[in-house]
């Protein structure tokens, strides 16, 4: 199989994306993903980057200044965690208040 030289490390980087695994600092540009198999299963995160903390905070502001209580703590605990550095654990705070946003308004 022939393949451009530009695509060698696009495919090095969907393999760390596939395998769930990157190496140790390194922020994977693609999109996020993540996934949980149950409710004790952890979420996995490929990314952890400030822009996806921010492009999280903006869909979650989009539903307007009254939020729930919940969905409102866990908001601003995501968004303090992302400006302190700790990027990964605010990105799960912020994935849960958008779930129990979208259950309290059922979209």
């Amino acid at each position: 199989m022939n393949m451009h030289p530009a695509m060698a490390p696009a495919i090095v980087v969907m393999s760390f994306c596939l395998c769930g695994a990157a190496p140790v600092g390194t922020s994977i540009g693609a999109e996020i993903v993540t996934t949980r198999d149950g409710p004790d299963k952890p979420v996995i995160i490929t990314s952890d980057t400030k822009a996806y903390c921010n492009r999280l905070l903006n869909i979650i502001d989009a539903y307007g200044p009254a939020l729930p209580q919940d969905v409102d703590n866990l908001r601003t605990q995501g968004e303090d965690m992302c400006r302190e550095g700790r990027i990964r654990s605010g990105i799960v705070r912020l994935r849960r208040a958008l779930v129990e946003l979208k259950e309290t308004t059922h979209s």
